[in-house]
């Protein structure tokens, strides 16, 4: 929910006579707007754009001619919304009759290159939102330079590659507002975990081949032992077979020797396998 800074805020002056409410049918949706001082100084103190505010009010009125402050609603670097002429009254500031009746104003306090805050574009956000349960049909995000008639730069290139981003679109999320310092910290935790699950799984299969050579090895032995006593078994039998009937008939019975199953893959016990190390336990395991 938007707390929205009334008037006395940024001590407006009375506004004149004016164009009159929005009317919802007519309403295709908001237009984002900057001050375009040509100015690199920041504009972020509570104190500061309240000052510029009452200054933009006064150029409007006093040089324009202007009713009002052209926007509706503007909004600070620290995400402070601002009521300028108010959601419900026509703005002065997309170009003409025709888009100023079918577009709102928002007014981003912004300086010549600066980068919308997360803090602004939350908010912007909820303006808009908010906008729309005014004007449900008014769905369209664009900026200044989208709309008025004769060429304009506003509302700057960092504000309009955030539109085009949909930075300013309700239920957009704020994992795309990450500061650089946080994108880096979060592609060095990915690394970071990447590297310790390749750790874990070489031990894995590591383990797990080291198993298997040992499981075949003594299958091999086996099999050769198992070979080598049907050998010995069946020279027995040959020379009981030559024996003498009652020394043959005294022997003790010859047992087939079992012979394992080339087809059958031998039985392993199980291993459990060991549970996903963190990150700090596999970066000491790396380091050994």
């Amino acid at each position: 929910m938007v707390e929205y800074l009334p008037r006395s805020a940024w001590n407006a002056r009375p506004p004149n006579a004016g164009p009159g409410n929005l009317t919802a049918s007519h309403v295709d949706g908001a237009v984002i707007h900057w001050p375009g001082t040509g100015s690199t100084k920041v504009i972020h103190t509570r104190t500061a754009v309240a000052s510029a505010l009452r200054g933009w009010q006064d150029y409007h009125m006093d040089t324009r001619g202007w009713s009002d402050i052209a926007y509706q609603i503007a909004v600070d670097q620290e995400g402070r919304a601002w009521t300028l002429r108010g959601m419900r009254t026509k703005s002065g500031a997309n170009g003409d009759a025709d888009v100023n009746d079918r577009y709102g104003a928002i007014l981003l306090v912004l300086v010549t290159g600066e980068q919308p805050s997360a803090a602004m574009k939350a908010t912007t956000r909820a303006v808009i939102a908010d906008f729309r349960k005014l004007y449900p049909r008014g769905t369209a995000i664009r900026p200044h330079s989208a709309v008025r008639p004769e060429p304009t730069d506003c509302p700057g290139d960092p504000a309009r590659a955030a539109i085009a981003r949909g930075d300013f679109n309700p239920g957009h999320s704020e994992d795309d507002d990450m500061t650089p310092a946080q994108m880096q910290e979060l592609k060095n935790f990915i690394e970071a975990r990447t590297q310790a699950y390749a750790l874990w799984v070489h031990k894995q299969l590591r383990r797990d081949l080291t198993a298997v050579a040992k499981a075949y090895a003594l299958d091999i032995k086996n099999y050769e032992r198992q070979t080598d006593a049907a050998d010995a078994a069946r020279a027995a039998a040959a020379v009981w077979a030559t024996a003498p009937k009652n020394l043959a008939a005294d022997a003790p019975a010859q047992q087939e020797p079992q012979v394992p199953d080339p087809n059958t893959d031998p039985k392993l016990e199980d291993h459990a396998l060991d549970p996903f190390p963190p990150v700090e336990e596999a970066k000491a395991e790396e380091a050994k």
